[in-house]
């Protein structure tokens, strides 16, 4: 879903060549998806989950901002390595509507929880707006790049909202 979504947008893309890349019929397809939202849906789940377990794993050696500043490294270097991915994630999973809009910004939630950590409640926090900047910069990003990504503006990227945070 992710390769077909990056190249095509998930409005142009269908059901026809996602079970062609993924290398299944369309009967399979169905068998395993009520429709290609349902695909895009637990694609996105899928993608997220990945990305979330491994910055997981690079903050766990972490405290504090270091501890940020790990997990940015990680999703910088996650996300520019992989465009399509990084495309999913950020901008065609809003192509679904609002069910779209709730699943990412659940995943901007799980990830400012885990920035946060456990000790602190789930509010509209800096790491909240962490994480919602985050992906909006990787949305930007991909749209002025023709989803290229470079992990070094990225990373830069990333760490500047981390200082506009800090500070504030």
């Amino acid at each position: 879903m992710a390769e077909v979504c990056g190249e095509r947008g998930y409005a142009e893309s269908s059901v026809a060549e996602v079970s062609r890349r993924a290398g299944v019929s369309t009967a399979s397809f169905y068998r395993q998806f009520k429709d290609k939202s349902e695909c895009m849906l637990a694609s996105f789940e899928e993608l997220f989950g990945r990305l979330l377990a491994a910055i997981e794993r690079a903050c766990a050696a972490e405290s504090g901002e270091e501890k940020i500043q790990a997990g940015a490294r990680t999703a910088a270097a996650l996300l520019a390595d992989d465009p399509p991915t990084a495309r999913l994630l950020s901008i065609e999973i809003a192509a679904l509507g609002p069910v779209g809009v709730r699943a990412q910004q659940e995943a901007i939630e799980r990830l400012a929880a885990l920035l946060r950590g456990p000790e602190r409640p789930a509010t509209l926090d800096a790491a909240w707006i962490t994480a919602s900047a985050m992906n909006a910069l990787l949305a930007m990003r991909l749209a002025e790049g023709n989803n290229q990504l470079s992990f070094e503006n990225l990373l830069l990227d990333f760490m500047k909202v981390l200082d506009v945070n800090r500070r504030s």
